[in-house]
């Protein structure tokens, strides 16, 4: 295995593992905090906080992986994350799981540091490519993690599934320790400056913005829709965990699919700016229709359209703010741009826990809130259409 392969190898590992932790923990949080009597603002704030915590640290760690390189700020993320889910998996306070996933979010750099790192070693012309085989591990840990979450919390409950994963994260460790060197092609970056108006110095403005403004509401709506999805199926459909991992799967499968193996295909066809368009009016009646779907048969195929969405905009969105930046400072504007994404997703979960308490029927379960995240992703595809088509 030459060297490249390998530092995509562990790339591709990195970030199967982060989203395994996240995917295992999406099916059990919400309903194991509503089991210790947890309010449905509460449940929002635990599925949040983690992404509250990374608002501030991703551009940091974005940022100082510039000035010292991508491998120890790597390290520092998953020992980070590994301490998180030991706090989360061995308590039943909902205090000390708030504690332990605002540490788990305060070390999380892994996405801008893997995305920042997979830059430094690509092409421009295969950065779509790239970061597409990262948007497949981030789906192939939604098929893994949630189906086998749900499945060991219904037969052994949550902490065993969570200390697996802590495991599976120690072993990342060591593989990035031993295996994974700093990439030859970055040139740290020493200047000293104030991040944020440093990168507007470096960046297209032009483009950056309504990109990431396309993000930020896209991930409300979508965090919404994940952090509802586990109460839907419960309260509307009847159904358990271990069903709603399968559910999980089937979002995951359709991510690695479009993410690994077709996205690079449309990118030799299509523009980024035309796979953000279009994902973002799938997910907008995917997300409305839903708050109408009866039964789980009518939800699946709406589930399936919102996985499509998100797997054309999830890699097309960085992939264009990689070519439209200093390849020095491609870990500072990500990391911002990660950082945005991660407010939405604070923004998201709490925004689903105080909208749902308005629909408390089974039939309408959750029907405003789906409302509002349609809502959200009208904003995202309106964002979308301030990107130029033609990027110079």
């Amino acid at each position: 295995m030459n060297k490249k392969r390998l530092q995509l190898s562990i790339l591709f590992l990195t970030m199967l593992i982060e989203m395994l932790g996240v995917g295992i923990l999406i099916p059990i949080l919400p309903r194991y905090a509503e089991q210790l009597g947890a309010t449905s603002w509460q449940i929002g704030l635990l599925m949040g906080i983690f992404f509250l915590a990374q608002v501030i640290m991703l551009p940091l760690w974005g940022e100082l992986s510039d000035r010292i390189g991508r491998r120890p700020v790597l390290l520092i993320s998953i020992l980070g994350a590994i301490i998180g889910y030991l706090m989360i998996g061995w308590t039943h306070s909902i205090l000390i799981m708030l504690l332990g996933r605002m540490i788990d979010g305060v070390a999380g750099g892994n996405l801008s540091i893997v995305q920042a790192y997979m830059s430094d070693i690509t092409r421009p012309e295969e950065r779509s490519q790239g970061m597409g085989m990262l948007g497949a591990a981030y789906g192939l840990g939604f098929i893994v993690g949630p189906a086998f979450g749900g499945w060991a919390c219904y037969f052994y409950g949550a902490s065993i599934a969570i200390a697996m994963v802590a495991g599976l994260s120690f072993i990342n460790l060591l593989v990035v320790f031993f295996f994974l060197p700093e990439p030859l092609s970055h040139k740290k970056n020493t200047e000293k400056r104030p991040s944020l108006l440093s990168i507007l110095q470096h960046l297209n403005k032009k483009i950056y913005f309504p990109t990431v403004g396309t993000a930020f509401f896209m991930f409300i709506g979508l965090s919404m829709i994940i952090t509802l999805l586990p109460l839907i199926s419960y309260h509307r459909y009847d159904i358990n965990e271990r069903q709603t991992g399968y559910i999980f799967v089937m979002i995951g499968i359709i991510a690695i699919v479009v993410e690994g193996g077709l996205f690079g295909l449309f990118s030799k066809y299509f523009k980024d700016y035309w796979m953000i368009v279009s994902g973002a009016i799938s997910m907008m009646l995917a997300f409305f229709l839903l708050s109408f779907a009866p039964n789980i048969q009518w939800a699946l195929p709406l589930f399936a359209m919102m996985a499509l969405g998100d797997s054309l905009m999830t890699p097309a969105l960085p992939a264009i703010i990689s070519r439209h930046v200093d390849s020095a400072w491609h870990g500072a504007a990500l990391g911002l741009y990660q950082s945005s994404t991660s407010l939405a997703h604070f923004v998201g979960p709490l925004l689903a826990g105080l909208f749902v308490a308005l629909d408390p029927r089974p039939s309408t379960y959750a029907r405003t809130a789906c409302w509002i995240a349609a809502g959200s992703l009208l904003l995202s595809f309106l964002c979308s259409l301030k990107i130029p088509k033609e990027e110079k």
